[in-house]
């Protein structure tokens, strides 16, 4: 029998998600609140370009508007939408969830257990995407990243290989190379990991880093990695075992016991490496339109709210409650808040802002 998909939150995770799904014949439904990407799709379909292909595919979307009027409910939902908006979107379809359906956060943050509060446990799936895309106009998803790339973990909070579990990662390789974990928490903070030390900062300092100098880009890479170690002292500090770091297979413990400059300089140096191996040509840039971006980083171009009290907003929230110190994060917080806020621009000088909290 057909497997009933709903996409919430159709954007660049949701609609990367939904458009490789559909290109492979699944049925499934796109919502979103952005009511000019959901009439593009409903008049000329979804458009995706990737660094391999171009397609557009005929889609069934809904506004939130007219969620009511979907008949049918879903077996399976991709909850794509941003961290702070994860509550209310699992309230309005928790009706439309099938007894036996379940959700799959396909979002940045650590939002299972919030989703699972709301429809149970039995009915939540960890899904961690690895994937970049962008979406800069209606209906049409730009993916930024090899067909080689890692693109999502899939785990039971229970830490089981379920036949369900599997039957997700099969779809999922749609996209690319997806795997099952029994340890989806450790997947979630290795992500949460990636997210807290690049995120935020890239919307910090804004889209111009070719005019960043030699200086402003060694001062922002020691600036992740110090945000990065307080991360993993924050995870481990909760009992999590972290997986090693998405795209660079640096392990856990390397963060943890980077407590000097020299430390933190050699983890730079793998990162700036393994960061290397990921950029894109100046030819493949020119064939999608557009550079890959940090999800923030589209949301401050594009002026909207961010993420960043989801990501590194929590981290300073956990280490006060647990002890650990976490005075990079806390600053990040603060600087992003003054962009969001319009009291500074982006820009690379904002870095300087950072290296009082930098070991010497």
């Amino acid at each position: 029998m057909t497997k009933r998909i709903g996409v919430l939150g159709a954007g660049a995770i949701g609609g990367s998600i939904g458009a490789y799904l559909i290109h492979e014949g699944h049925d499934v439904t796109l919502i979103d609140q952005w009511a000019a990407h959901i009439e593009k799709i409903r008049r000329d379909g979804l458009k995706l370009i990737d660094l391999r292909e171009e397609f557009t595919v005929p889609a069934k979307a809904f506004h939130l508007s007219d969620v009511s009027n979907i008949q049918e409910k879903f077996d399976i939902v991709y909850l794509s939408v941003k961290s702070y908006d994860t509550r209310w979107s699992t309230y309005l379809i928790e009706p439309l969830l099938k007894p036996t359906g379940f959700i799959l956060p396909a979002q940045n943050g650590l939002n299972d257990e919030l989703v699972a509060s709301i429809v149970g446990y039995p009915r939540t799936i960890g899904c961690v995407p690895s994937i970049s895309a962008g979406v800069y106009e209606p209906g049409h998803v730009i993916r930024t990243d090899p067909m080689t790339t890692h693109c999502f973990t899939v785990g039971e909070l229970h830490g089981l290989i379920t036949p369900r579990v599997r039957e997700v990662v099969d779809a999922l390789k749609a996209l690319g190379p997806t795997d099952a974990t029994t340890n989806i928490w450790g997947a979630r903070w290795s992500k949460m990991l990636v997210n807290c030390m690049g995120n935020a900062l890239a919307g910090i300092i804004g889209p111009n880093t070719s005019a960043m100098t030699k200086e402003q880009q060694d001062t922002t890479g020691l600036i992740r990695v110090m945000t990065g170690c307080e991360v993993i002292r924050v995870a481990q500090a909760l009992g999590v075992v972290v997986e090693p770091m998405m795209t660079t297979g640096i392990s856990a413990e390397e963060f943890a016991k980077a407590n000097s400059r020299k430390a933190m300089m050699v983890l730079k140096e793998k990162l700036e490496a393994a960061s290397a191996q990921r950029r894109l040509s100046p030819e493949q840039i020119r064939r999608l339109g557009v550079p890959g971006r940090p999800s923030l980083l589209q949301d401050v171009i594009k002026g909207r709210r961010t993420e960043v009290d989801e990501l590194n907003g929590h981290i300073m929230r956990k280490g006060e409650e647990l002890g650990v110190r976490t005075p990079m994060n806390r600053a990040i917080v603060e600087v992003m808040k003054k962009v969001e806020m319009g009291e500074i621009k982006p820009d690379p000088s904002n870095v300087e802002r950072f290296k009082p909290y930098l070991p010497s």
